[in-house]
């Protein structure tokens, strides 16, 4: 199966969980050869937009969750390394540990002692007042973040903001990156591939979806991690 024709079955597909499915299973099907073949296709069709981003963001969810196997993961990274497409083979390397820091929650002055219980039946509220939200969106558990990232009020300069921030754990941003609501925004996208503290492999995975601009932007950032960096000079020199 060539990436269009892929990518054409997947964007039918109503939620990532099932095109991430398709795709883990398509993967599981081609030689290696084919598999990097058709991954390399993706990552380098993947900023000209639909179909080919949301087959990009369902093979990015598929490494994400270590779908692929060890041995199979193994294989398509050695196929990419023997063709000489580096783009495809550094969307497979593993992440590089974060900089220093961690997050810290927002207080809840008038109630110091909340629950997690709490919080997540806060995060579920569409009735929820800004203050308590902008509270919670700070919080540092994954799990609120989840049911939070559902709730109507949140917005998409919310989710950038939070993509953004500095320290944050590797699990905020993963949660982000897993949100089909969020992820298909371009800038919370930018705001996690700009973002030193999302894993390296997946901000890597994102910058095939960026534009030229950005894209050469991150390639001289010296805040994120090497493979970043490279990542997006592999994509530039790739572009027309």
């Amino acid at each position: 199966m060539d990436a269009l024709t892929l990518s054409r079955r997947l964007v039918a597909l109503p939620a990532l969980g099932m095109r991430q499915a398709v795709m883990r299973e398509e993967l599981a099907e081609l030689s290696s050869v084919d598999a990097a073949r058709l991954c390399g296709e993706l990552v380098r069709r993947g900023r000209d937009g639909a179909p080919y981003d949301v087959a990009l963001i369902a093979f990015n969810a598929v490494l994400d969750a270590n779908e692929l196997g060890y041995e199979r993961h193994g294989e398509i990274y050695a196929e990419a390394r023997r063709t000489g497409d580096e783009a495809l083979a550094l969307l497979l390397l593993s992440a590089q540990p974060p900089p220093p820091g961690v997050p810290k929650p927002a207080p809840f002055p008038h109630k110091p002692d909340i629950t997690l219980g709490e919080r997540k039946s806060l995060a579920r509220s569409s009735q929820i007042e800004r203050d308590l939200l902008d509270r919670l969106l700070r919080d540092t558990d994954p799990t609120v973040l989840t049911l939070l990232l559902g709730n109507p009020r949140v917005t998409v300069p919310d989710v950038v903001r939070l993509a953004a921030r500095r320290p944050t754990s590797a699990g905020m941003q993963r949660v982000i990156f897993h949100s089909e609501r969020f992820v298909a925004r371009y800038p919370v996208k930018r705001a996690l591939a700009f973002n030193p503290y999302t894993p390296s492999d997946l901000a890597a995975r994102l910058v095939p979806l960026l534009n030229r601009v950005d894209l050469k932007a991150l390639a001289g950032d010296s805040a994120v991690a090497e493979p970043v960096r490279l990542a997006a000079k592999e994509t530039l020199a790739a572009l027309p």
